[in-house]
């Protein structure tokens, strides 16, 4: 539970204000598991571009065509002009306080790990 609260509390501190995903992500010691399978950005990109993410009940997020993302939960949305997906499986959310995780995949399930080391299970829809 502290870790659904630790993800949804960094998504709504996040806002709906846009700004710019950099060239490279910023270093990280994530916290992989055993089993974890790191991924590429390509592959995270054909996954997920125009598709939605569910995690049970902390919400869905949601990979526009056009570039944008949009994270759903509680009757509530969380807008942002823009994605990137990075070589290693890091992902950043143009938010105004830019949003970096980190996708793996651990015995063929999606798994996305935020920075405070919180790990939701998501099903790509």
């Amino acid at each position: 539970m502290k870790s659904f609260i630790v993800f949804a509390a960094a998504l709504f501190a996040a806002g709906s204000a846009s700004a710019a995903c950099p060239g490279k992500a910023p270093k990280q010691n994530w916290n992989l598991q055993a089993g974890d399978q790191r991924v590429s950005g390509q592959y995270l990109t054909k996954l997920l571009s125009g598709k939605k993410v569910k995690f049970g009940s902390a919400g869905t997020e949601q990979y526009r065509k056009d570039g944008g993302y949009r994270y759903s939960t509680g009757g509530q949305n969380y807008n942002a002009g823009s994605y990137k997906f990075y070589a290693d499986g890091v992902r950043c959310i143009g938010y105004s306080n830019l949003r970096y995780d980190l996708y793996v995949v651990n015995n063929g399930k999606l798994v996305v790990i935020n920075r405070e080391g919180g790990r939701f299970e998501g099903k790509v829809r």
